[in-house]
């Protein structure tokens, strides 16, 4: 699964998990409702500080906004959250700094105009 359709599939989830609407997600944003649809029917791409943000707002750690459990068995589950629970804040941080840089990586890609 491409990067940004795990990213729009685990921010639907944990924003429906916290019972928020997209118009109260966009309202803890300070965006508007259209923006935050856009991002989930992948035609925006976020900055790396939204993500962040809606990270913040949703409660969880930017990095899970980019796992794909979906083909794992258990995927998503309270085992999978154990061993998320379980690293270190320093394990966190690099993993989370790790999946910053591939984003990052692919939403260049993304903007770069194709060289002809």
């Amino acid at each position: 699964m491409e990067m940004m359709k795990i990213f729009v599939f685990n921010m639907k989830k944990y924003r429906k998990k916290k019972q928020l609407s997209q118009m109260k997600l966009a309202e803890m944003l300070n965006t508007s409702t259209s923006y935050i649809g856009e991002i989930e029917i992948n035609s925006k791409v976020p900055s790396m500080e939204m993500v962040e943000k809606i990270a913040k707002a949703l409660d969880v750690e930017p990095f899970r906004l980019f796992v794909d459990d979906t083909g794992r068995p258990g995927g998503d589950t309270p085992i999978a959250d154990n061993y998320l629970e379980c690293l270190t804040t320093a394990e966190r941080q690099d993993l989370t700094d790790r999946f910053i840089a591939l984003i990052s990586n692919d939403i260049e890609q993304i903007l770069q105009p194709e060289k002809r």
